[in-house]
């Protein structure tokens, strides 16, 4: 049941928008059928349905889903970035470490890439930061790791020397905040759109890694993460 409310709950933080249209849809068309109903009127091109059937169908359907939609936007209203450092550590931080434990890697160590703003992890800043480690004499090689708790995963391995390593990952998950952020922000249209962007960035890029430090410790893995920021000093 945790699993399937996590699930909805990453849903509704990526899919925000697609949640509220839909709600406003289905109470469109059950008010409209109501009204159907209630002037004992048949729906063209559906005269041979039973109203009364349909009108207690479509207002449990449309009740259902606002109920649903309430508790998930109070949960997303507070921790929609808690909901994706759940997925980000359960998902790939844990079957990766357990993974490479598992190859011999007696002590892996997984570098987390800290944006300053979520921008950062789009695809162009990643490739320039590869470059800039590249240029700074850092062996880069992408390997694909089979887990058996998951789908398999590519992750960065970084090398400096023969005998230090680490494995990078951008936590590109945190895009999937964007559409969040620019929903709260046109629903405050009295304050300035940019700023508010700015300061929900900054606090939700915060509560992120605040919570995957948290469950990292609850996983025993937290001696195996390190977070690395644009100054990419990693050993």
């Amino acid at each position: 049941m945790k699993k399937i409310q996590n699930h909805l709950l990453e849903l509704a933080v990526i899919n925000i928008r697609i949640f509220t249209y839909f709600s406003y849809v289905l109470n469109f068309l059950t008010a409209t059928i109501v009204i159907f109903w209630l002037l004992k009127k048949s729906i063209p091109k559906f005269e041979n349905i039973d109203l009364e059937a349909l009108v207690t169908i479509v207002s449990f359907s449309a009740v259902t889903l606002n109920q649903l939609n309430r508790k998930l936007f109070e949960k997303t209203e507070y921790s929609p970035a808690d909901v994706l450092a759940l997925g980000y550590v359960n998902n790939f931080l844990v079957p990766v470490i357990t993974q490479l434990k598992e190859d011999g890697i007696q002590n892996p160590s997984v570098c987390i890439f800290k944006p300053s703003k979520i921008n950062e992890l789009e695809s162009s800043n990643i490739d320039i930061i590869k470059a800039e480690l590249r240029n700074k004499k850092y062996s880069l090689e992408e390997i694909k790791l089979n887990l058996k708790q998951a789908r398999a995963r590519d992750i960065l391995a970084i090398q400096k020397s023969e005998n230090k390593q680490v494995y990078f990952d951008f936590p590109n998950t945190l895009l999937s905040l964007i559409s969040y952020i620019d929903y709260k922000a046109e629903s405050k249209a009295n304050r300035s759109s940019d700023k508010i962007k700015a300061e929900l960035g900054i606090n939700l890029i915060s509560e992120f890694y605040k919570k995957v430090e948290e469950l990292a410790k609850e996983k025993r893995i937290f001696k195996n993460i390190k977070f690395c920021s644009a100054d990419l000093n990693l050993f």
